[in-house]
């Protein structure tokens, strides 16, 4: 009489799951970032009936920008583009690698939200500073994209204890440490044109470029 062994079960193999959330998905994510912010900042300029010369203008590099009082700490209009290209890369890589994690994952709808936040943040910012010629704007926004931006660190190392995401966010956090520094002395010492306010304090020589 036989006696039929079991069929041979193989020892448990870990497989590794497919991200969800591909490379190409941050492109896309990206483009439309971009095609929300340039259409808003249109936008409002349009409403303002201002003339729309140049693409570029609505990105940071316009005359207005130029002709403000600026602190000597403000980063050159041409150093905007490589910066947020470098910054954009890392906080969409980031977003990537939260979002392909299991959606029990401690920390992972906080941060999202917080990136949600910050992301209208970006897309607001162009219409809210030089289509609005406002400084007030650009500093309130500024500030506020900080402090978004710090908080998600935190939520990345201390909830999703992840330190490839919390490092995704590190030059982000220097540039708008720069740029909130740059945007306190910019809203003194100019006028706002929204608000029809300011400048509320005189330019120091010893500080402005």
């Amino acid at each position: 009489m036989s006696i039929q062994s079991p069929a041979y079960t193989s020892p448990t193999i870990t497989q590794t799951r497919e991200p969800r959330w591909r490379w190409y998905h941050g492109a896309i994510f990206y483009l439309m970032i971009q095609i929300m912010t340039f259409s808003l900042a249109g936008l409002v300029s349009s409403l303002k009936g201002d003339e729309i010369k140049k693409a570029r203008d609505l990105f940071g590099n316009t005359d207005y920008f130029k002709q403000l009082h600026q602190a000597k700490i403000t980063p050159p209009a041409w150093a905007f583009a490589p910066a947020w290209t470098l910054n954009n890369f890392g906080s969409i890589y980031g977003l990537m690698r939260v979002l392909n994690k299991p959606a029990s994952t401690r920390g992972r709808s906080e941060y999202l939200a917080l990136q949600g936040v910050s992301w209208v943040n970006y897309v607001v910012f162009s219409a809210a500073y030089f289509s609005l010629r406002s400084p007030l704007n650009a500093l309130a926004v500024t500030l506020s994209m900080l402090v978004l931006t710090i908080v998600s660190e935190f939520v990345a190392i201390f909830r999703l204890k992840d330190t490839i995401v919390a490092l995704s966010l590190a030059t982000l956090v220097i540039w708008l440490i720069i740029a909130s520094s740059a945007a306190i002395f910019q809203a003194a010492w100019n006028k706002d044109d929204l608000y029809g306010v300011g400048p509320f304090l005189e330019p120091v020589p010893e500080l402005e470029k």
